[in-house]
Order: structure tokens, then C-alpha cells, then sequence
């Protein structure tokens, strides 16, 4: 279709039309989009999380566990809070002190060498373990600790508690009212730099409405894919509108050039759509591809962003080329009426000075990225979705009071087969060793094995017999991710292969973790590579020149090592997923900056020598890098200070430094690079023979 229809009277009615009715369905889908808040559903079948999960839902059924602190309440009054607390629906069973003893006689009088006392009460505090009949992400699970509160809250009764299903249920609420903040915070923020940055007061109302609408078409397309991880959701929208701001910015600017040199709104949108195209879809298929190279993980999470991020990219793609032009036509009057000086500095100066200095420069940059690929390599990461310690939150205050009394919950289940059960007595004796094993809960554990299983109570059975195989649960002492955590684990899995001689499955954050890591480590250094192969393939078609993609994308390599660097330097750990989609992100968005340049740099370079192109290049595409940077800077910053996610904070505060590192170095190190090259650039542009018909009729040749 040509553009000129596409522009026409007719032609705007009806992508108006669509617009509206894609916005509108979609906002009415967005409700019904399902969050998954359970990483574990991204390891792939074969893992042996993922297997020791399925077994212990053959045995026991599906079930979640969460532990509850209560302070100075007598067991007369602990009994019949139990007795309510058994009888919610989604409630399994409550182990606690009345479970495995006789509450009727002191506690001083407990013989201890049949039931340890110190595993359920200490100093007034008494420990309940409730087990609820689904997992610990259901909603179910979730409005069934609320009850459990507001039945403790109705008593008066001093409570804490913690537990996977817990910081699930936190998760989601911080969800819900975190991407409201964000968005709440994030759009002024970008509107006031878009109005500092703009050439017309009506611009940036111009450019959100165009992005509004593609986020909101994104949002309610999510509808159509299965689910969609709370990361995801945390990020999306915010980074869609600061990711696929170029692509306005680029269309917009040259719209004004256009309409400067005389051109009518109509042929200035033909004009500014056509001169921009190789830019936007550039951009856009540069950050498309970044994030692509997500698929490649085994650990599927890098699947659910990466496809999310390129749904939204591409969507904002479309309505950039389609909508904007329209709107640009429509308020054409008021936009040129409202026009105004724009308030940026002039960056055409500088490229004097750095032209002057261009090699001295280029060895600057090799030192700084020598520098920063050191430095970067050193830095830890943590690879499991590890909750958040911010003591603002319940959730952590409950954590620290239940861990000061009882020790650590960490809960690993070890299922082993019923002809081990004399075995496991040993493995428990060997378990008990280990420095960062605080509890045992088991048969052997809870009730002297001399006792026939008939004399236990079938209440206190049931929590550790299931069909063909007993449960044990180990309540691990340990506050963070470390390489003793993924030690811990694999001792674990070394002694019960040990001691049982039938086969055993293990579940549990902590090994479900060591798997992860084991899975992603291997997949990031592919995940990276190939990006940055396949973005360096796409310049080349786009800018037609070997020399070009390599300067960028090593520009861009640069920025994201420094930025990596600045976390080990500050002595801060990164989450390895936030890690991968930061880099993916970096590179394929901020890349944008350096292809605009390029491309301008180009343009110029056909009719100019290379230092007045490269100033004419900086000047027009300036604006646009600083605008872009900053409202992706502000959005990844306003991410990392408003949420209490770790991992959804460790990716908005790497975020928001990689594109100021990003903006900076395009704009300071990016011209002088490339005017060093000049020569290699000129001498290896890929020139396509165009066949053009002159005036007379005949056919010619050109380079182009």
C-alpha cells in the first residue's frame, strides 16, 4: 500500500477505527491474563526438582507449608486455636507441640528423649507447621492465611509468619501495587523529560498516545499466551514505553526537518515515515533479536521474557509506523503552532574537540574496556528467586523474630522408599551434622523409633507416610545465596545416595536453586554471544558496512561490562536472570543510540567531509539519544526505588545505569570511533547496483 492512500482521508478513518477497537478489546482482556509467580515452572521435565515435585504429589498430594510463631499464649489456648485453624477448608493438618505430645502435662515434665521439645517450643514461643491441600502459589493458599490472621488478630494473639507460600502471597500483592506506582511515577517523569527535550509543547502528547496505546494492546494480548511470570509483569510495560520511545522520537524529528524545507503534512509524513524506516526498523530489530537470543535457555523464564519483550517491541513497532504518522497529520496545526526552542544543549561543538582527540580516545576505550571486562567477570550472582529482606516489609521482620527463636526454614523434602526406613536412620544421624541443618522432621526425628507405628497417632503418621515412600523435611539455616547454599545442597543429595539404597527424589528451594544456577551458567555465555552475533548481522544489512556493527556493538559490549563492573565494585551480588535480560535489553535497545548516529553519520557522509557529517550527524540525532536514555534511565530508576521485589529492584537499577552508561558513551566515544575508522568504513561499504530510469527512457546504473 502507498503511503499517500495510507494518509488520505479514508486511510486515516480506518487506522483510527483499528486502533481503537484493538485498544479497546484489549483492555477489556487484560484482567483475565494469568500471572505465574512460581519459578520452578521454567525448569524443563527432566530436572530433578521438577520430578521430586511430581513423586511428592503422588504421595502426599499437592500441598504447601508455612510455619506460624505465636508469643505468650498458654496450650489450652494454642489447642483450640488449632482446632479452628484444622478446621479451614484448605487447611491439611497442623504439626505443632499437641501433635506429638501430651499437652496436658508440663511442659518440664515432656520426656525429651521421645519428643524434642525445642523443636516446637522455646521460651513462651510455640511453633505451628500448617499444611495446606494446594501449592504454595495457589490464591486459595494465599485467602487462607488471611484467615488464619484475622482469626489470630480476633484473639489478640502476637503472630509472625513465614514460609514459600507467604512470600508468594506478599509477591503477588507487591505486584499489584507496585506496577500501578511505577506506572504512576515513571509517566510524569517521561512527560517532563519529553517536554524538556521536545521541539513543540503538543509533542509529548503526541508521542504518549502512541505509546499508550501499544502498551495497552501489549498488555492485553499477554491474554493469548498461557501465562506470564511476575517479573515479566513488573517490567514490561514500563520498559516497553522506554524501549520503543526511539521509534516516535526518530519519525517525530524528522517530521519537523521535513516540514521545515516546505513539504505539506501529508508528504512530510510520507516523507519522515520513508527517511526514518531503515532507522526504526533497525532499532526495532535490534532489540528483538536481543531479546530472541532468550530463548535459546534451558531455564524457560528467558522464554517468557524474552517473548513478552518481543511482542511488545514488535507491537510498538507497528503502531509507531502506522498510528504516529496519522496523529502527526491530524494535530499538524497545533503541533507547529506550539513549537519552541528546544532546551537541550547543541552537541555539534563537541564533536570539534573529540575529532580532535579521536585517537587519543581510541586508546582510552581500549583500556576502559579491558578494564571493565576484568573487573565484570569478578562479580557474584545469585540465581534463585530469593525473597525480599527489606524490613519495612512483615514479611522480613517475621522472618528474622521466627529465625532468632526456632532457626532457619528453608524446608528441603527428602522422599525415601518405605524398605529404607531403617537405612534413614542414619542418613538423619549424618543430616543432623551438617552445620546448616537446624530441624529434622520426620518419623525417626519426631517419635523414638522404638515405638511401633501402630501407637503413633494417625494424625502424626500421615505427615510423614504416604504411599510407597516416607517424608522427611529438613529445616535449613541459611539467610542468603551463597556457594556454601549450593555446597549444603549437593551434600544432601551425596549422602542420601549414601545411606538409601532405593531410589529417593528431593525438593526445595535450595536445590532447586543449585539447579538453576547449573542450568542458566551455562546458558548465558550462548544467550550473550549469539546476541550480540545476530544484532551485529542486523546492522550489517541495515548500514552495509563489515566495520560499522563490530565498532557498535563492542561500543555497546563496553557500556554493559562497565555497568556490570559498578555492581562488584559496590560490593553488590546481581540475580543471574536480572543479569541476562539487563544485557539482552542494553544491548539490543540502547544500540539504537549508536545505529542513529551511524546512519545520520552516512547519510552526510555522501555530500560532506567527514568531520562536518559527523557534526551534522551528533546535532540531529542528539536530542533524540538524551531523550531516549533518560526516560529509560528514570524508568529503570523509578523501578529500582519503588519495588521491594529483590529481583524486579536488581533489574530496574541496572537498567537505568546501563542506559545512562549507554547514552554517554554513544554520544562521547561513538563519533570519535568512528572517525578514526573512516577510511576502513568508506573502503568497505557494500554498494547494491539499482537499475533507474532517466528522463530519455534509458536505463542506468547506480551505486546506492
Amino acid at each position: 500500500m502507498k503511503l499517500k492512500k495510507l494518509y488520505s482521508r479514508k486511510g486515516i478513518i480506518i487506522t483510527i477505527v483499528i486502533m481503537a477497537v484493538l485498544t479497546l478489546v484489549s483492555i477489556g482482556l487484560s484482567p483475565l491474563v494469568k500471572i505465574n509467580y512460581d519459578m520452578r515452572e521454567y525448569l524443563k521435565d527432566e530436572s530433578k526438582t521438577k520430578q521430586a515435585i511430581i513423586k511428592l504429589e503422588e504421595e502426599f498430594g499437592n500441598s504447601s507449608m508455612i510455619q506460624m510463631m505465636t508469643s505468650n499464649i498458654d496450650l489450652v489456648e494454642a489447642s483450640n486455636i488449632v482446632s479452628e485453624i484444622n478446621e479451614m477448608p484448605m487447611v491439611k493438618s497442623v504439626i505443632w507441640l499437641g501433635t506429638v505430645a501430651d499437652i496436658n502435662i508440663p511442659i518440664d515434665a515432656i520426656d525429651e528423649s521421645v519428643v524434642n521439645v525445642s523443636d516446637f517450643y522455646k521460651d513462651g514461643k510455640l511453633l505451628y507447621t500448617i499444611e495446606f491441600m494446594e501449592d504454595d502459589y495457589s490464591l486459595e493458599v494465599g485467602k487462607t492465611i488471611d484467615k488464619i490472621n484475622d482469626l489470630m488478630l480476633s484473639k489478640e494473639v502476637e503472630v509472625s509468619y513465614r514460609g514459600p507460600a507467604v512470600n508468594n502471597k506478599t509477591t503477588r500483592e507487591l505486584v499489584d501495587s507496585e506496577m500501578i506506582m511505577i506506572l504512576a511515577v515513571a509517566i510524569p517523569l517521561a512527560v517532563l523529560i519529553l517536554f524538556l527535550a521536545s521541539s513543540s509543547w503538543l509533542e509529548p502528547i503526541v508521542v504518549l498516545i502512541n505509546l499508550a496505546v501499544a502498551i495497552v494492546i501489549n498488555l492485553g494480548t499477554n491474554f493469548l499466551m498461557p501465562s506470564v511470570s511476575y517479573i515479566t509483569m513488573s517490567i514490561a510495560s514500563i520498559l516497553q514505553l522506554a524501549m520503543s520511545l526511539d521509534y516516535s522520537l526518530f519519525i517525530v524529528h524528522r517530521y519537523y526537518e521535513e516540514r521545515d524545507k516546505g513539504f505539506d503534512k501529508i508528504a512530510a509524513a510520507v516523507n519522515s515515515t520513508k527517511a526514518s524506516f531503515r532507522s526504526v526498523t533497525a532499532s526495532a530489530a535490534t532489540t528483538v533479536v536481543g531479546f530472541l537470543a532468550l530463548l535459546l535457555m534451558r531455564y524457560q523464564i528467558g522464554a517468557d521474557i524474552g517473548l513478552s519483550l518481543v511482542k511488545a517491541i514488535v507491537i510498538s513497532y507497528l503502531v509507531t509506523i502506522f498510528l504516529l504518522p496519522v496523529l502527526l497529520i491530524l494535530l499538524d496545526k497545533p503541533l507547529l503552532k506550539y513549537k519552541h526552542k528546544m532546551f537541550l544543549p547543541k552537541f555539534g561543538s563537541i564533536v570539534k574537540v573529540l575529532h580532535k582527540g579521536r585517537y587519543i580516545i581510541v586508546i582510552f576505550f581500549i583500556i576502559l574496556g579491558a578494564s571493565a571486562f576484568y573487573l565484570q567477570s569478578k562479580t557474584t550472582y545469585i540465581y534463585g528467586d530469593t525473597p525480599s529482606d527489606d524490613m519495612k516489609l512483615k514479611l522480613a521482620q517475621d522472618r528474622h523474630k521466627i529465625k532468632e527463636a526456632f532457626g532457619g526454614f528453608e524446608p528441603v523434602v527428602i522422599l525415601y522408599d518405605k524398605e529404607d526406613k531403617t537405612n534413614v536412620i542414619s542418613l538423619v544421624t549424618e543430616l543432623e551434622k551438617l552445620e546448616q541443618v537446624s530441624n529434622i522432621q520426620s518419623i525417626v526425628t519426631s517419635v523414638d523409633p522404638s515405638i511401633p507405628e501402630e501407637m503413633i497417632p494417625k494424625e502424626a503418621l500421615a505427615q510423614f507416610k504416604g504411599i510407597n515412600y516416607y517424608r522427611m523435611i529438613l529445616f535449613l539455616n541459611v539467610d542468603s545465596e551463597t556457594e556454601k547454599t549450593y555446597e549444603l545442597s549437593n551434600q544432601i543429595f551425596d549422602l542420601t545416595d549414601q545411606y538409601l539404597e532405593h531410589p529417593s527424589y528431593i525438593a526445595g528451594g535450595v536445590v532447586a536453586t543449585t539447579e538453576i544456577k547449573e542450568t542458566v551458567k551455562s546458558d548465558g555465555i550462548w544467550v550473550q554471544l549469539i546476541s550480540a552475533v545476530a544484532i551485529a548481522l542486523v546492522i550489517l544489512i541495515v548500514l552495509r558496512n563489515p566495520i560499522t556493527p563490530v565498532i557498535l556493538v563492542l561500543l555497546i559490549e563496553v557500556s554493559i561490562w562497565i555497568n556490570i563492573a559498578i555492581t562488584f565494585i559496590s560490593g553488590n551480588v546481581i540475580i543471574y536472570i536480572g543479569f541476562l535480560v539487563v544485557t539482552s535489553l542494553q544491548l539490543g535497545a540502547t544500540i539504537d543510540y549508536a545505529v542513529l548516529i551511524s546512519s545520520r553519520y552516512q547519510e552526510f557522509r555522501k555530500t560532506l567531509d567527514k568531520k562536518e557529517a559527523m557534526i551534522e550527524a551528533v546535532k540531529l540525532s542528539a536530542p533524540a539519544i538524551i531523550t531516549s536514555a533518560a526516560v529509560l534511565a528514570s524508568s529503570g530508576f523509578v523501578v529500582s526505588i519503588v519495588s521491594q521485589l529483590t529481583v524486579v529492584h536488581s533489574i530496574g537499577l541496572l537498567i537505568g545505569r546501563g542506559a545512562l552508561l549507554s547514552g554517554v558513551i554513544v554520544l562521547f566515544l561513538l563519533p570519535p570511533l568512528l572517525l578514526a575508522a573512516d577510511f576502513l568504513i568508506e573502503k568497505t561499504n557494500i554498494k547494491f547496483k539499482k537499475i533507474k530510469t532517466n528522463k530519455e527512457g534509458q536505463h542506468e546504473k547506480i551505486n546506492e
